[in-house]
């Protein structure tokens, strides 16, 4: 019978210690590790199948993840993922993309269920200027708090021209899927008697924009502001499960959550920085919302305090996060009203700028 492998290995160093007594112990030790390789050869010779499965469900997993696909693909030069995966990616300087799925199922739920991106809370309350001003309705210690005030939008940005732009600067803090909300960021909340929150140092440049839209005739409204960073978990998993109830896997429920509602730890409305706006006469937040008079007088006259549209058309593909008309920025007047000028997106300002 003819011997196997291991048995030849063993005989020939065997062999070899017989014929040369000085070799006896060089010659086990030898045999030894021949041993040690021959059988983790053998391992993955025979567990081959497994380990090359376990491969490329890695591979898929970093390459379609809405987490990593950025960064992996920018670092490997990847492009395995477009045979799943359809990217919709535009030349520029920001290494975003935005991963769509290409699974018929997904998109039809996505656009039956008409969710453009809803970085928002269904149950949020809402709050109007005369919601937000009870607080203050004694207090004209600030002129901004006074129906009465002169407002001249833009003085300080042409006060801080001069200075430029700091990336440590709070309003200018990148949050996203990919610059999720340092350790160590520090800010403190304002709180209306209304019950809404937000940064405090927002307020005053926030109640002159909703002063000066009720000038025009405008009343807009402000819903799901601040969010603590349990409730943006909840929202993002109970998207998850409303997605999974339709007949998604849960990775095709994860990939459209995540397309539509920023990851938990990555939103800024957790820093008291954004706001989702509509109007009295238009609460709920969907596109259509950008076809409104308050829509538009938002897309012209918001960068006048500071605020800018954080998601707008055509840049999907770089914030990760689809067209949102109703969700607004705080990123002081400067910064706006440079974002405005030159039609960039935070994104897009950092990288030129920061």
């Amino acid at each position: 019978m003819e011997k196997t492998s291991r048995q030849k290995i063993i005989t020939y160093y065997t062999d070899v210690a017989k014929k040369n007594r000085l070799l006896t112990y060089p010659s086990m030790a030898a045999m030894f590790v021949t041993l040690i390789f021959y059988y983790i050869g053998m391992h993955f010779l025979t567990n081959g199948k497994r380990y090359a499965s376990m491969f490329f469900v890695a591979v898929f997993f970093m390459s379609s993840c809405s987490f990593s696909f950025a960064v992996f693909a920018e670092r490997t030069g990847f492009t395995g993922a477009q045979e799943t995966y359809s990217a919709v990616v535009e030349p520029s300087d920001v290494s975003l993309a935005v991963v769509k799925p290409v699974n018929p199922v997904v998109e039809e739920i996505l656009e039956e269920t008409n969710v453009v991106a809803s970085e928002h809370d269904e149950e949020a309350e809402t709050f109007t200027l005369d919601d937000l001003l009870k607080q203050h309705e004694h207090d004209h210690s600030i002129g901004v708090y006074d129906d009465h005030a002169e407002e001249q939008p833009g003085t300080d940005a042409d006060a801080d021209a001069a200075f430029g732009f700091d990336n440590s600067d709070w309003r200018l803090v990148l949050i996203n899927k990919q610059h999720p909300i340092a350790d160590d960021y520090d800010f403190k909340l304002g709180t209306f008697t209304s019950g809404m929150r937000c940064d405090e140092r927002v307020i005053e440049d926030l109640l002159l924009m909703m002063q000066a839209a009720k000038k025009d005739g405008l009343n807009l409204v402000v819903r799901s502001p601040y969010r603590t960073s349990d409730h943006q978990e909840d929202n993002f998993n109970t998207r998850i499960k409303s997605y999974m109830r339709q007949g998604l896997s849960y990775m095709e429920a994860y990939k459209a959550t995540s397309i539509v509602i920023t990851v938990p730890g990555c939103s800024e409305h957790e820093v008291g920085l954004a706001f989702d706006i509509t109007s009295d006469s238009f609460i709920e937040l969907k596109q259509g919302f950008a076809d409104t008079e308050e829509g538009k007088w938002l897309e012209e006259h918001s960068y006048e305090y500071g605020f800018i549209l954080r998601y707008p058309s055509g840049k999907e593909y770089i914030t990760g996060i689809e067209y949102e008309p109703w969700h607004f920025r705080y990123v002081g007047r400067e910064a706006a009203s440079t974002m405005k000028e030159e039609d960039l997106c935070l994104e897009e300002f950092w990288d030129k700028y920061l």
